[in-house]
């Protein structure tokens, strides 16, 4: 890195002078990783500090429904566009050359970027008709990061306030409508949503659920769970252990009534707060029936649509993945959304796009690209063979 400025950088600039760094193609990509680890423990590296910086609290007033992908795409956008807003023509020029906005400079160093744009004459000459030296190539470019700096979060601090104004960001996205959840339903929305159930002949043995929320409102100090049972008796309750980012609190329960575990979080959840946690349950000895259906019912404000990264790991939405048992497969399967309890079990005809292929490994797995409505059900269903 270039050296800094005299005085306090903003704190976005240091972020920027990272993605000055890499390599062309990986800006939008260093975005998305930084976005995505928003909700870890923070890194150790000054890198992983300073890119933290830059993204800190932008998810916060984003569209609830989008992905980290089109996040990362709009703060890009917001970057370049305040850029452009660079008074000095100087400035704004080895802005572009070091961060990777000409296509046609692609040197591998921010140094050797500021010279190709300097000898293409990006910059003009100097009265004698000489280029300029390099040490006006690394004062633009540090002056001009330090003014960018503050350009963005000044930027960032207005969206906080105003967040109906990033929708300017996402050109190409059409946030989608969601139904008003119950009155009773949990105040957050749901991010992203992955459950891994692991079966024993034909029944549940484990789920292990993760979940990224947002909170709705303030003070959203837990999240209710239940884990369906094994058997007809839905008073049952099959225990809810804590995994990562919360503590299990078991709910004593009227005669009747499912049992609930709380999931309680680490510090209240302010509205617009995001908190990843997971959790699993596990069948224990209670009397098993033959399992038809992994089922998630929406009982909050609903979850996004479903995206993944690089067509293999989920980034946003529910996704459901079933591991079977490998001496007891089902000889069909398919995913079903926002349909009546009888309709789960209706098995579609051949090349249905519902149906779903067993892997090699017996493992099966859906992500729902349309986002999850409150009020419904969702999940992966499966048909056993005769005995």
């Amino acid at each position: 890195m270039t050296p800094r400025p005299e005085g306090e950088p903003s704190p976005r600039e240091a972020g920027l002078r990272w993605l000055a760094t890499g390599p062309h193609d990986r800006v939008h990509t260093t975005l998305q990783h930084a976005l995505q680890d928003l909700h870890k423990p923070p890194g150790i590296t000054r890198k992983a500090v300073d890119l933290r910086a830059l993204v800190d609290g932008v998810p916060l007033s984003m569209p609830p429904g989008t992905g980290t992908d089109d996040r990362a795409q709009a703060l890009w956008r917001l970057i370049r566009g305040e850029l452009e807003l660079i008074e000095l023509p100087d400035e704004r020029a080895a802005l572009r050359a070091a961060l990777h906005l000409d296509a046609a400079n692609r040197e591998s160093s921010i140094d050797g970027r500021l010279v190709f744009a300097r000898d293409r004459g990006d910059f003009g000459r100097q009265r004698s008709g000489k280029h300029h030296g390099y040490d006006a190539l690394r004062r633009w470019w540090g002056d001009g990061v330090r003014q960018l700096g503050e350009r963005v979060h000044e930027r960032l601090d207005y969206l906080h306030h105003h967040p109906g104004a990033w929708r300017q960001y996402f050109p190409d996205i059409t946030e989608p409508k969601f139904r008003k959840p119950s009155r009773g339903a949990q105040p957050v929305f749901v991010e992203l949503f992955v459950t891994t159930v692991f079966m024993r002949g034909r029944f549940v043995h484990r789920r292990i659920t993760e979940r990224l929320i947002t909170a709705q409102e303030d003070g959203v100090a837990f999240y209710a769970a239940r884990a369906l049972p094994e058997n007809a008796n839905e008073t049952v309750g099959v225990p809810v252990r804590a995994i990562w980012g919360c503590r299990a609190e078991r709910v004593p329960s009227s005669p009747g009534k499912p049992i609930l575990t709380l999931l309680r979080f680490p510090a209240a959840l302010q509205r617009g707060q995001r908190h990843y946690f997971s959790s699993e349950a596990m069948a224990g000895d209670l009397a098993k029936t033959e399992r038809l259906a992994i089922n998630v019912e929406i009982d909050h404000h609903g979850i996004a649509a479903g995206k993944r990264l690089h067509g293999a790991m989920p980034t946003s939405g529910l996704t459901i993945r079933v591991r079977f048992d490998e001496d007891d497969l089902p000889d069909a399967c398919w995913w079903y959304a926002d349909v009546a309890e009888r309709e789960r079990y209706e098995r579609p005809g051949p090349g249905d796009d519902r149906c779903l292929t067993i892997s090699s490994q017996g493992m099966v797995e859906h992500t729902f690209t349309e986002p999850c409505q409150p009020l419904a059900n969702y999940g992966v269903s499966f048909g056993w063979p005769a005995r």
